[in-house]
């Protein structure tokens, strides 16, 4: 395996000392007196900061890695931006290059270390190379998780590692904190960097896999037009996560779904975990049927969170914050959710029966420990089953109606049946103007019509059900209830 310094800008064999100035020569020298001291002591590692200055020269070097951005397919290659104690600037760029990507660094977890030991080429030199990969964490053991065939590991490498993982303990990285972009800010068809949690990965049945990610932050509603086929839902990359799944999810804030297709990529993310704090450099951000995504871009690379920004960063943290804002209280009748959010706005389009109701998020409901229960929420009507008001009533004269919900954690499906359907709009079920003038009014716009629609926030009730006692969970579904469509 080969290494090359990305810092430098040119390319080469290294210069001659006549074609050097005075100040080069120094600096060529220096490094060339350094170099010359590592191959005579085995055990000394070459400082990050003076291998910048060491072109051409072979160099053994350790650090703990901070940025990784993803294997190309095109020359099997990675690049690792690594730190030690001497080093305070961003990192030293080093570039894997293998015969295949397998034998590439595969990274657990950005803070973890690298070792390469010697024959390094710090530009355009065959000479080959041995590496391992350790972990980061304080007290953890010196086997390394990956290692190259010809690495051997010796005594005084785990001094280096020991002394590496107690300084970054307490090590401030220089991230450039000022230019990442929290979820409530984002825009459709740009790049931002993101500082995160992993929530959730996984992968669908067209081997494509989803990151959940998540920053406490609520992201814009968003404008879309809805043609006849149904819309996806948030947490579903085919089907509906299962509730255990979900159960892992925050309840408040949204969560945004990352989506890898490529295949080099799905093997750099291999080292995310739920849980894990990661900022992602160069996201896209896109809109597909009101739903927010992002793709990794050729220059997108995860980044080093240090500890005590995952402490702050915890839900535990945003949880305390919402229960002292909140004031509402609790009906035993309902659901005794011990966390509520604060009084929602809604555009008072809809009246329910139980104002003293606590309000709670779509992802409350669905990661509820109990299968029924009565809730009161604020959402968006963005779609209903069918579309044509006529077919609201079947041939029995009862009516049937499907609906997607949306609000800022989730969407979920929710049915009006029967009599609740006929309360719902409060009008005569002949009266197909009256019916659609205030679906019009629920859903933002002409149901009809393909332009942009915006739908109005809006409070309802809700309860959940069961259609197989022998599958509760499976068979779980939500039904509106005790709301209205107001007159005015």
């Amino acid at each position: 395996m080969k290494l090359k310094d990305e810092s430098a800008s040119f390319t080469g064999v290294a210069p001659s000392e006549s074609s050097l100035s005075s100040e080069k020569k120094k600096t060529f020298a220096e490094a060339s007196t350094m170099i010359n001291m590592e191959i005579r002591d085995d055990y000394k590692f070459l400082r990050v900061e003076d291998a910048f200055k060491a072109l051409h020269l072979n160099i053994s070097l350790i650090g703990v890695i901070v940025e990784l951005d993803f294997p190309t397919a095109s020359d099997c290659s990675c690049t690792l931006k690594i730190i030690d104690p001497w080093h305070s600037g961003s990192g030293l760029p080093v570039k894997f290059i293998a015969r295949a990507n397998r034998a590439l660094p595969r990274v657990e977890s950005i803070g973890d270390i690298v070792l390469v030991n010697r024959k390094i080429t710090a530009l355009c030199n065959e000479t080959s190379s041995s590496f391992a990969l350790f972990n980061g964490e304080h007290g953890e053991g010196f086997v390394p998780y990956q290692s190259s065939p010809k690495f051997r590991i010796r005594d005084q490498d785990k001094s280096f590692l020991s002394n590496l993982r107690e300084w970054m303990i307490t090590y401030k990285f220089d991230d450039g904190s000022c230019c990442f972009t929290s979820l409530k800010d984002i825009k459709e068809g740009e790049y931002l960097n993101l500082n995160c949690q992993i929530v959730h990965v996984s992968k669908d049945d067209k081997d494509r896999c989803y990151i959940f990610v998540w920053d406490g932050t609520e992201m814009p509603a968003c404008s879309f037009v809805v043609k006849s086929e149904r819309l996806p839902l948030c947490v579903e990359p085919e089907m509906m996560l299962p509730t255990h799944v979900l159960r892992t999810f925050p309840t408040f804030g949204s969560v945004l779904r990352i989506i890898v297709e490529n295949v080099t990529e799905k093997q750099a993310i291999q080292c995310l975990k739920p849980g894990q704090h990661v900022k992602f450099l160069n996201l896209f951000l896109q809109v597909n049927m009101g739903l927010w995504s992002a793709t990794f871009s050729p220059s997108t690379k995860m980044q080093y969170t240090p500890r005590r920004e995952m402490q702050s960063f915890s839900p535990q943290r945003f949880i305390s914050y919402k229960l002292r804002m909140c004031r509402e209280k609790f009906s035993s009748r309902w659901n005794p959710i011990t966390r509520c959010i604060s009084s929602p706005s809604h555009s008072g389009i809809t009246g329910v029966a139980h104002e003293d109701a606590p309000f709670v998020t779509l992802m409350d409901i669905l990661t509820y420990s109990n299968v029924t229960a009565k809730f009161r929420c604020v959402v968006r009507f963005i779609q209903v089953f069918p579309r044509d008001v006529r077919n609201f009533h079947d041939l029995n004269g009862k009516f049937k109606l499907l609906a997607i919900l949306e609000d800022a954690t989730a969407r979920i499906h929710a049915s009006l049946y029967a009599d609740e359907g006929d309360k719902f709009f409060g009008c005569d079920p002949s009266d197909e103007e009256a019916l659609i003038k205030k679906l019009n009014k629920l859903l933002g716009g002409d149901r009809m019509n393909e332009a942009p629609r915006n739908p109005p926030w809006v409070q309802c009730c809700l309860f959940s059900y069961y259609r197989n006692k022998n599958d509760q969970w499976g068979s779980r579904r939500f039904r509106i209830f005790d709301t209205w469509i107001n007159a005015k």
